[in-house]
């Protein structure tokens, strides 16, 4: 089975998809009508099409090999390293990064938190995945 970042591809696969499917759960239903209200988008308005997913299933794959990748760094095995990589992904890449568009485009505050809370569940979500299904003896 093929490696990135000494970590089977499927177990990526499965970091990003379970990634995916958090976002789909969190904007689609736990946060939909706050978070459209606040991003000024109409509940009768169309659902995104294809591209929006397609882009949005890539990024979280960019995401997925990003922790896999300090996860290599780190040489993490267990969940615990896993949990502590994506929580410090989280915290100083994930919130600086989305601080800026906050900052400069002026959003409300509850959207960002509403976005950082997703991005801290997800990167432990995958952390925690990393932790538990790489591979000690790959590296």
């Amino acid at each position: 089975m093929p490696q990135i970042f000494n970590t089977k591809l499927w177990v990526i696969l499965l970091a990003t998809v379970l990634f995916f499917m958090l976002g789909w759960l969190w904007y689609g239903y736990l946060f939909m009508e706050k978070w459209m209200a606040l991003e000024g988008i109409s509940p009768d308005g169309d659902a995104p099409g294809a591209k929006p997913m397609v882009i949005g299933f890539l990024i979280s794959l960019l995401q997925a090999l990003g922790i896999a990748g300090i996860m290599k760094l780190a040489n993490g095995h267990t969940v615990g390293k896993g949990l502590k990589v994506g929580f410090l992904a989280w915290l100083f890449f994930a919130v600086p990064l989305m601080a800026y568009r906050w900052n400069y485009a002026e959003g409300p505050a509850e959207l960002f938190h509403i976005d950082i809370a997703h991005l801290l569940v997800g990167y432990l979500l995958m952390g925690a995945v990393f932790g538990l299904l790489r591979n000690p003896t790959s590296e």
